[in-house]
């Protein structure tokens, strides 16, 4: 594309105007103007004419895209639509039509009717890699040779340029030199044929801007270095196994993931109705009595190890307290004698809020003692009727005295009328009345670390009543070691049921761990009250000593 300057007659343009009219030209807009306009009518309708692109640049030189190699060019179309574009590098023969079988196979499958055959040759090659385009018999069309006006095909057979082909009665083949193209059309498929040169492939090179490798080699330097550093100084996370932690450890992961994935109680609708469920191997008929608990016990006394009583005969169907404390009347009137002769209390005996006129039992005297105690009497507390605290009540939701859920005024948690937690009816701690002398291995708890609804004196009693388990641990211990003695901590988890979830070494320091492992696992046997809330986290140390003669 180019664009004339032109000058006034008799003058010839300056350096200075052939140069803006040069750069006018290049800047310009390009309009590219249809050679005949009147061809296509603005009102045409659509279909009556086709788009084309209009060249606007010089025809770009052969070899630029091209080889020396010779190709075939075969295209096929129906109408205005192109069916199918090959290009046949080296020159081969192309068969057209449908297959026949394994080594007769069609390029392109058309309608028998278009070439007047099953399958027909389109293109044939000869051994000395010429190449010819095969006429069919009701075919019609033209053929270009270089340097020679385009013929017909009648024209060609005509002209002696067709001979009859071998594969295709009817049919007619036409040599095609190089550069040289043929237009058929039959059965409303055109085809068109031309031998040309082979096309350059488009070379797909990766280019780099050296202006950035500096930076490029920079940057995956460092992150390099990061990786490196992270693949020495971390732990290797993806090799642990199993075999890597031991089983105790193990375990207690499990146990612990258990317990706190617990869910919180559901809320009772009807707290007015008595819990039925008990344990039949734990004697005593106490209930745990309402209200906030305190501490059971007589104000004034510095006696230990007694438990309350409410005098009555043995036979008593219906255990009661009564309401008045006398004791607490008098120290704010005054008047001992006078209440004593008007009250139909009994002085020794525990009161309560809800209790009746006067207080009636099933036991040999009245006590004001302690819930839990080797033997009848008065011992210290703080008016409750509870384990600890300062309140009138024992935290419980029942008119009664124990931690059980039946029954009213009992010395336990159970059916039997004894107190304690084992099975039969009385005393169930195997506590003796007489005096003894300790021989053997000594056993003493310290501070006990209790974490829940359960009160540490109940968690104390369960295991004061299992130590037998431990002694037999630790006696094992000492025939190895005689003058072994030490810590043993285990902290173990009291789940909803009462049970032992979980147990594990709570901070020991005896120096044998063969008995620190059988004391921890003794206390996987024991069972607890079911806690009111939640579950009861629970270290419990216990000091070991030989003992003495």
């Amino acid at each position: 594309m180019g664009q004339n300057i032109f000058s006034t007659p008799g003058s010839s343009p300056s350096a200075f105007e052939s140069s803006t009219s040069a750069l006018a030209a290049l800047f310009a807009p390009r309009v590219v103007v249809a050679q005949d306009p009147a061809e296509v009518a603005p009102n045409a309708a659509e279909g009556s004419y086709t788009y084309a692109i209009v060249q606007s640049a010089p025809t770009v030189a052969a070899d630029e895209v091209e080889t020396a190699a010779d190709a075939v060019e075969v295209r096929i179309g129906w109408g205005t639509a192109v069916l199918h574009v090959a290009h046949l590098t080296p020159p081969r023969s192309f068969y057209v039509g449908s297959d026949e079988g394994k080594d007769a196979k069609a390029d392109l499958a058309i309608p028998m009717d278009a070439v007047g055959a099953v399958r027909a040759p389109l293109v044939l090659t000869g051994s000395d890699g010429s190449v010819s385009v095969v006429a069919f018999a009701r075919a019609t069309g033209r053929v270009e040779l270089p340097g020679q006006p385009a013929m017909s095909l009648a024209d060609a057979r005509a002209r002696g340029l067709a001979t009859p082909c071998a594969e295709l009665e009817g049919a007619s083949v036409i040599r095609l030199p190089a550069g040289a193209k043929a237009h058929l059309e039959s059965g409303g498929l055109s085809f068109d044929v031309a031998s040309v040169k082979a096309g350059k492939k488009v070379a797909g090179r990766i280019r780099l801007d050296g202006r950035s490798l500096p930076y490029t080699a920079l940057s995956m330097a460092v992150h390099l270095g990061v990786l490196g550093a992270a693949a020495v100084f971390m732990p290797p996370l993806a090799m642990a196994d199993e075999g890597s932690i031991p089983g105790d450890q193990m375990a207690m992961i499990q146990q612990m993931l258990a317990t706190t994935a617990e869910r919180e109680p559901e809320q009772k609708q009807d707290e007015s109705t008595a819990d039925t469920k008990t344990k039949e191997s734990e004697g005593g008929t106490g209930a745990q009595a309402m209200g906030e608990s305190g501490k059971m016990g007589s104000q004034t006394s510095r006696d230990t190890n007694k438990r309350y009583a409410v005098e009555g005969p043995t036979d008593n169907a219906d255990p009661h307290l009564a309401k008045s404390n006398l004791l607490r009347d008098a120290g704010a009137f005054g008047m001992i004698g006078v209440l004593s002769t008007m009250s139909a209390g009994d002085p020794n005996a525990p009161t309560a809020i809800w209790g009746r006129d006067e207080a009636l039992g099933n036991d040999p005297r009245s006590a004001n003692g302690n819930l839990w105690g080797q033997e009848l009497g008065e011992a210290a507390g703080l008016g409750g009727l509870g384990l600890t605290g300062v309140g009138e009540g024992g935290g419980g939701r029942y008119e009664g005295i124990g931690l059980g859920a039946l029954g009213t005024i009992g010395h336990g948690n159970g059916l039997g009328n004894g107190q304690g937690f084992g099975p039969g009816n009385g005393l169930s701690r195997g506590l003796g009345r007489g005096t003894h002398t300790q021989h053997g291995p000594v056993m003493r708890v310290a501070n006990t670390n209790v974490s829940g609804h359960i009160p540490p004196e109940v968690i104390q009693r369960i295991v004061r009543q299992n130590f037998g388990r431990f002694r037999l641990c630790y006696e094992n211990g000492l025939r190895n070691n005689p003058n072994l003695a030490g810590r043993v901590g285990v902290r173990f988890i009291i789940g909803r049921d009462g049970s032992v979830s979980n147990a594990a070494n709570g901070g020991s320091d005896l120096p044998d761990s063969g008995v620190v492992s059988c004391v921890t696992r003794a206390f996987y046997g024991l069972s607890f009250p079911q806690p009111d809330e939640g579950i009861v986290t629970v270290t419990y140390p216990i000091m070991f000593s030989p003992g003495g003669a």
